[in-house]
């Protein structure tokens, strides 16, 4: 299968997040656009060379402008539009990676064992890593859905 078309996934996670939020019926094919966009701005990012923060980033930011767009050009809040997108995008493969990892350190039988140290210190760098990684993507995409509100000018503060 197209590795493109895989990008499609992100609209069935997207309207189930926004028809759990109870957003309006009208809203959720826009929902489910934004996030195959947005999904696919983050693959593109990465097949270019680009890691998971930067894709997120600029994926998050693609969102966010285009929901300000269309909230702004039918009169409703940009965030109905961008928080269902960009729930798909949120890297649970990194953060089940480092649960798994720190779940293999508590399982050693004896973590100071010369053979069971050197696994536990290659465990709880994987699942440092892993975490560092999912945090700073989660932020990135939460600072791009937010770029276009804070720093639009003329906006009432």
């Amino acid at each position: 299968m197209n590795t493109w078309l895989l990008e499609l996934w992100a609209a069935p996670a997207a309207l189930g997040f926004v028809l759990l939020f109870n957003v309006p019926p009208r809203s959720l094919a826009v929902c489910c656009t934004l996030a195959v966009i947005g999904h696919a701005v983050r693959k593109g990012v990465m097949l270019l060379g680009g890691d998971i923060v930067l894709g997120s980033l600029l994926g998050g930011l693609v969102i966010g402008l285009l929901a300000e767009w269309w909230g702004a050009r039918h009169h409703m809040i940009p965030t109905v539009y961008s928080i269902g997108a960009a729930i798909p995008m949120v890297p649970g493969t990194l953060m089940y990676k480092a649960v798994q990892a720190l779940l293999g350190v508590a399982n050693l039988a004896s973590p100071l064992t010369s053979g069971n140290h050197a696994i536990a210190q290659q465990l709880l760098v994987e699942a440092g890593v892993n975490s560092v990684k999912a945090s700073m993507a989660v932020m990135a995409l939460a600072f791009g859905i937010a770029a276009p509100i804070l720093f639009r000018p003329g906006r009432n503060r």
